[in-house]
């Protein structure tokens, strides 16, 4: 059996997934839109990642698919001026036969997303995020044995709305909360406060109607003026971060009340909120606490093959993590002709079995290295098949990554990655955090050795690699931390900014030459460049 997952235009984060159901396996493909188009956060219809998708398993013919699930998202009372683009009729969707065609609650996708690759029996499911398919921003579904059912919904503003209001309010983006987060601890110690958010919490809804326009992001009362200055949008991100923690955790105990699940999984756009999920986690409320490393929208086709995989075709459900390395492979030959180019632009090929401590070496002398190896990382964060790493050993790093690669704003932190059974002697955490979603604090002592990667909270947005890991990344840090005694490296994505991260070998190849990254790991071999830029 053949299921395909679609998130389709005019939504952001559009992309395909298909899941290959035999009686000995079950496989998962998965790509977003942008990193074939590379347009951020694309909005087009998926045909380039559908296409990839069916490659990937040799499908020649959309007459092999056995079901097809879309979600809607509901924007009769949500106008906002990107997504007013009208769907137009789509020539793929029009070649499947109708009796094929499921349409879901884009929450309940969400809902599927997380809990089917959590590996949990039992679980509350949370849903935080702007808009579903019946305007409702909060819902609460809970699983039990492979069901998952709907248990509260709330359409009043929620906290994913006003972090978003607050975010532009400060003069960042669209779908730029990350940067807010980022900013947030600056903005602590300042005494000025600037919101009075009056939330209503009750139920699944906190409530901020009082502050927000409905149908805009925008806020009630407040002016630009009020956010011209660095301590102003500094404080403001603080507050807005202050009270998303406080909206979550009251969310995360209702969850609790209302299901008595000892397990809880997030998803929506809210859960890549990493300093609010690991307040849920420390509070203790639930024993255990899962969130897909997509869980935006760049999981929403993940999350519709799942439901017509395990809900409309009836697939026995396995208490087992899906693999956040869904992308398609590449060939050998794909990597040649990406090495042959970059041989073309003055670069030195290195190949062999000693590649990895060339590598490494390499990160220990303080160059900034990238890789493009294996299938790519589902959602918006590198996990070490599409990063670039450098060593977290000494201050100056964060910058010198900004100036000659990232571009990026210089109070965004760059992320940890860690060896999982070491992690604990340098970061206050007693669990894996293998999708970067949790941000625990650096212990005091570490701080020093590892000040690249620590926030100037203290803390660090950790990706832990488990020993039993079989990633090129798991044995780059093992080599890392037998040159520098130091089981950490400094790790973000492979991209510059405001693009998407990179997906083929000839993306990374053209984003290597095109900045001053030192080398490359492409597949098995080395690209070092001869001349800097």
């Amino acid at each position: 059996m053949i299921v395909l997952g679609l998130h389709k235009d005019p939504w952001h984060n559009t992309g395909a997934a298909v899941i290959k159901i035999n009686e000995e396996s079950r496989e998962v493909v998965m790509l977003s839109e942008e990193r074939i188009d590379r347009k951020k956060d694309s909005r087009a219809f998926p045909q380039k990642a559908t296409e990839a998708c069916m490659e990937y398993f040799g499908i020649k013919s959309v007459n092999e698919i056995d079901l097809v699930v879309l979600d809607h998202i509901a924007n009769k009372d949500w106008q906002i001026d990107e997504f007013k683009t009208p769907c137009r009729k789509d020539t793929f969707l029009n070649q499947i036969d109708e009796g094929k065609i499921r349409v879901i609650d884009h929450h309940l996708s969400h809902a599927c997303s997380t809990y089917y690759s959590s590996g949990f029996k039992d679980s509350a499911i949370l849903i935080v995020d702007g808009r579903g398919s019946s305007a409702e921003t909060q819902s609460l579904y809970e699983a039990k044995n492979g069901t998952v059912k709907l248990v509260d919904k709330t359409q009043k503003i929620g906290i994913g709305l006003l972090y978003s209001a607050v975010t532009q309010a400060i003069g960042f983006g669209l779908l730029q909360e990350g940067k807010t987060m980022g900013l947030a601890p600056y903005g602590e110690h300042i005494n000025d406060a600037i919101f009075n958010f009056n939330g209503k919490f009750e139920g699944i809804s906190t409530d901020y109607s009082s502050i927000c326009v409905e149908g805009k992001y925008s806020l009630k009362g407040y002016s630009p003026a009020q956010f011209e200055t660095e301590s102003q949008r500094a404080r403001a991100a603080f507050e807005v971060q202050d009270e998303c923690e406080k909206a979550m955790l009251h969310l995360a105990r209702y969850a609790k009340q209302k299901t008595g699940s000892n397990h809880l999984c997030i998803s929506g756009g809210v859960g890549l909120n990493s300093v609010a999920n690991y307040k849920i986690l420390s509070a203790g409320i639930f024993d255990d606490v899962f969130i897909n490393p997509a869980c935006s929208d760049t999981g929403i086709p993940l999350g519709n093959a799942l439901w017509g995989a395990h809900m409309e075709l009836g697939l026995e459900y396995r208490q087992e993590l899906v693999s956040p390395y869904t992308g398609p492979r590449y060939q050998q030959s794909n990597y040649a002709q990406a090495a042959a180019f970059a041989r073309e632009n003055g670069c030195e090929i290195t190949e062999g079995a000693d590649v990895l401590d060339i590598f490494a070496q390499m990160l220990a002398e303080n160059k900034i290295g990238s890789i493009c190896s294996g299938r790519s990382e589902m959602g918006p964060r590198a996990l070490g098949n599409r990063s670039i790493v450098m060593s977290p050993l000494l201050a100056e790093n964060k910058d010198i990554l900004n100036s000659r690669v990232k571009h990026r704003e210089a109070f965004r932190p760059f992320a940890p990655v860690a060896l999982e059974e070491i992690a604990s002697e340098y970061f206050e955490i007693d669990r894996p955090s293998p999708y970067m979603l949790l941000v625990p604090r650096v212990r005091i002592e570490k701080r020093e050795i590892i000040p690249a990667v620590t926030h100037v909270d203290g803390t660090g947005r950790l990706q832990t690699v488990a020993p039993q890991s079989e990633t090129i990344y798991r044995r780059i840090l093992e080599r890392f931390y037998k040159l520098t005694g130091v089981p950490v490296l400094l790790n973000t994505s492979f991209n510059v900014n405001n693009e998407p991260i990179v997906e083929t070998p000839d993306d990374a190849v053209k984003c290597f030459l095109s900045t001053d990254i030192d080398f490359l790991l492409l597949g098995d071999n080395i690209l070092v460049r001869k001349i800097r830029r």
